[in-house]
C-alpha cells in the first residue's frame, strides 16, 4: 500500500513540475507602431506576449549577456525585458537617445541617436558622454543618425563612428575625450575585424563621394589606417554603377575565406578579396540590400527596399550563383523598410519580417526547397530588428 501511495506523490510531482516545463523558440521584435514588445513562438508561430515598452520608439531588441535590451530610440531609456515573466523589470536611463549597443565581460557600451557620443554602463552605472564634438547633420548617405553602431576593440579601448564629422575614434575607458582619430571620406557605418584588422564599410555620399572599404589597425589606443578603398575605384564594375547616387549600408565577412561583401542601395553586391580590397565579384539583388546571412553555402541577402529576398550558392565567393528569389509583395511601399534588419535561421528554417505600410509579417522559410513554409500577419505592427531565445515556461 505504502508503495502504490509513493507512486501516485512521484506521479503528481511530476505531472506538476519538470514533466509540464514547455520549452519554446521565441522571437522578439520592438513594434514602433505602439511602443510594445512582440513575443512571437516560431514553431507553433504564434504571438504569446504584447509587452507595453517603457519608452518610445522600441527599434530594436538587443540581445546581449543573460537579457534582452528594448532600445528605444525616441526616448532617453534602453528597457531590460526579462523574458522568464514577460516584462520589462528594469531600464537603463542614458543622457543620449540610444542607437545601439555592444556588450562586453564587463561593459555595456551605448552609441546615440542624436549626439556624437557613446556611453557606458557598468554595474547598472552610467558614465558621462564620451565625445568631442556636437551634432550637425551627417552628409552621408545613411541618414541622420549621429553615429554608427558601437565597436569594442578589448576591455579597455572602444571605437566610436562619429557620422557628423566622418571618423572613426578610439576612447580608452574613463577618458572622455578620443586618443587617436581617423578622418574618413564618408561616414563608416559598422566595423568588421578578422585576425586583428578592421573592415568599415564607407556609406558615400550622394552626389559626392563612393562607398566604400575603410582597412586600419588599432594598437594601445592608436589607430592606423591601412587602405581606404572606395568602390568607385576598382577595376571590373558593373556598368550601371553611379557613384554619386549609391551608397553602402552593412558588409559581411565570408565564414571561411578572406572576401568581403558589400551591398549598395541600387541592388548590387561587390565581393572584395581582403590582402587587397581588389574587386573580385559582383551580382545583382535588391533594392536596398543591406545585410547578408550565411548558411552553409548558401548566401541570404536582406533587401530592405524590394519585395523579393535572394538566395545563392556561395560555395565560392569568387562566383556567386542565384538559386532563387522569392518574392513577398507585388508592391513596393516606399519609405517603409520592408525586410526587417534581423534574420535567424534555427533547425533549417530562416525567420524574418517583411513589412507593408500597414502591416509586418513574420514568415518561415523552408531552407531545404526555399519555400514558404508558414507566416503570421502582425495587424497593424511595424517591426524591424528581433532576437531569438529560448524561452522556458514553467507550467502547473
Amino acid at each position: 500500500m505504502n508503495h502504490i501511495i509513493m507512486m501516485l506523490i512521484l506521479f503528481i510531482f511530476l505531472g506538476c513540475s519538470d514533466g509540464n516545463v514547455d520549452e519554446r523558440s521565441m522571437v522578439y521584435y520592438g513594434d514602433i507602431n505602439n511602443d510594445t514588445v512582440l513575443g512571437i513562438d516560431v514553431e507553433s508561430m504564434e504571438l504569446l506576449e504584447i509587452i507595453a515598452s517603457n519608452g518610445v520608439k522600441p527599434y530594436e531588441i538587443a540581445k546581449g549577456d543573460e537579457n534582452l535590451y528594448v532600445i528605444n530610440r525616441n526616448d532617453y531609456t534602453t528597457g531590460i525585458l526579462n523574458t522568464k515573466i514577460g516584462s520589462i523589470d528594469n531600464e537603463i536611463v542614458l543622457n543620449f537617445k540610444p542607437r545601439s549597443l555592444s556588450i562586453n565581460a564587463d561593459d555595456i557600451l551605448f552609441s546615440s541617436v542624436d549626439e556624437p557620443s557613446s556611453a557606458l554602463v557598468t554595474n547598472g552605472i552610467v558614465s558621462n558622454s564620451y565625445s568631442d564634438s556636437s551634432y550637425i547633420l551627417p552628409t552621408s548617405f545613411g541618414g541622420t543618425n549621429a553615429t554608427g553602431h558601437p565597436v569594442w576593440i578589448d576591455d579597455n579601448y572602444f571605437l566610436l563612428l562619429d557620422r557628423t564629422e566622418n571618423t572613426i575614434e578610439v576612447y580608452l575607458k574613463g577618458v572622455s575625450l578620443p586618443i587617436s582619430k581617423l578622418v574618413t571620406s564618408s561616414s563608416v557605418h559598422h566595423v568588421m575585424n578578422r585576425d586583428g584588422i578592421y573592415y568599415g564599410i564607407a556609406e558615400g555620399k550622394q552626389g559626392g563621394v563612393s562607398p566604400g572599404v575603410v582597412k586600419f589597425t588599432v594598437s594601445d589606443g592608436s589607430i592606423s589606417l591601412i587602405k581606404e578603398q572606395l568602390l568607385s575605384t576598382l577595376i571590373g564594375l558593373p556598368s550601371d554603377f553611379n557613384s554619386s547616387i549609391w551608397g553602402a549600408h552593412h558588409g559581411a565577412l565570408y565564414p571561411s575565406a578572406d572576401y568581403i561583401y558589400i551591398g549598395s542601395a541600387e541592388g548590387n553586391v561587390f565581393v572584395l578579396d581582403l590582402a587587397n580590397l581588389a574587386l573580385v565579384d559582383t551580382f545583382k539583388s535588391g533594392k536596398g540590400i543591406g545585410h547578408f546571412l550565411f548558411y552553409n553555402d548558401m548566401l541570404i541577402t536582406t533587401n530592405h527596399y524590394d519585395t523579393f529576398k535572394s538566395f545563392y550558392d556561395a560555395s565560392d565567393p569568387r562566383a556567386n550563383v542565384l538559386i532563387k528569389e522569392l518574392s513577398f509583395s507585388t508592391e513596393v511601399y516606399p519609405g517603409i523598410t520592408m525586410q526587417s534588419h534581423s534574420s535567424h535561421i534555427l533547425d533549417d528554417k530562416l525567420y524574418f519580417t517583411f513589412n507593408t505600410s500597414t502591416d509586418s509579417t513574420l514568415y518561415k522559410i523552408d531552407l531545404t526547397n526555399i519555400t514558404i513554409e508558414d507566416s503570421l500577419v502582425l495587424r497593424g505592427r511595424y517591426c524591424l530588428m528581433g532576437s531569438f531565445v529560448k524561452n522556458v515556461l514553467n507550467g502547473m
